[in-house]
């Protein structure tokens, strides 16, 4: 049985509850980032926390494309990122043009990437006519996610909330290009690599779970993180083993593919 028209199976956690708990795992982490950075754990805790953003990010991706929107996934997915990105730079800035504590970022990037998903939702129905029925909240939660994957990573990396330290750190570095790419392939893999007829939530949530992890990775490697980059990779070896193991007992048949001859027989 599936849901929406598509052919995947029926959600056995719901939506609101998995966006929920990654959304707030990563707004905890940005202030764990920001209050621990200088004891040297913002990339291991904030970055770690951080990954829940990318789960409840792919968990909206396939909510959505149960509605048969193909090769409209990566569209979406970075449209999620692009609104993101916006909401990041206006939560971190607006506190310093208003001059009001910086540590209402993470609630600013919250509340404007939920303002800024609506609207394009509401775009996307009309005038551009997709006549998906959860389009906007499909698109408000996915705002939302990708906002906070965004600046959890990012905070992480800079290790504060200042928004001098932030923008030297995590914008004029570069680093939010990053935060652009790798959180997005985290948040639109996992639907596309499982889809099918055989699809399942848990298997594609497990699977979201290890790209949330290597995303971490990824930013642990780049902040030069040794405990970090050694506790993520081993977390992301642990998830996707078993991705790999769910994947193997839900397979029809796993067939091998023979050795390519070396020389013509």
């Amino acid at each position: 049985m599936s849901h929406g028209g598509g052919d995947h199976a029926t959600e056995i956690y719901p939506e609101e509850q998995i966006l929920a708990i990654g959304v707030g795992l990563s707004l905890i982490g940005c202030y764990l980032a920001h209050f621990l950075g200088a004891y040297g754990l913002s990339m291991l805790l904030g970055g770690l926390l951080a990954a829940g953003a990318c789960v409840a990010g792919a968990n909206t991706v396939r909510k959505v494309a149960a509605y048969g929107l193909g090769t409209g996934v990566p569209s979406i997915g970075m449209a999620s990122l692009g609104m993101g990105t916006i909401a990041v730079l206006a939560g971190i800035l607006i506190p310093k043009a208003f001059g009001i504590s910086y540590l209402v970022a993470p609630i600013l990037t919250l509340i404007i990437s939920a303002i800024v998903g609506f609207i394009l939702g509401k775009l996307t129905v009309n005038p551009v006519g997709m006549k998906i029925p959860i389009m906007v909240r499909s698109m408000t939660f996915l705002s939302i996610a990708g906002a906070m994957a965004i600046l959890g990573f990012t905070v992480a990396y800079a290790g504060s909330l200042d928004p001098n330290v932030y923008i030297n750190a995590s914008v004029k570095s570069g680093i939010i290009a990053l935060a652009f790419i790798a959180p997005g392939m985290a948040i639109l893999h996992p639907f596309n690599a499982c889809l099918g007829p055989n699809e399942s939530h848990k298997r594609t949530l497990t699977l979201a779970v290890a790209c949330g992890l290597l995303t971490w990775f990824i930013f642990s490697v780049v902040k030069l993180d040794l405990l970090s980059v050694v506790i993520s990779i081993i977390l992301w070896a642990i998830v996707y083993a078993k991705f790999v193991k769910m994947s193997f007992k839900d397979a029809c048949a796993v067939l091998e593919v023979p050795e390519i001859p070396k020389k013509e027989e």
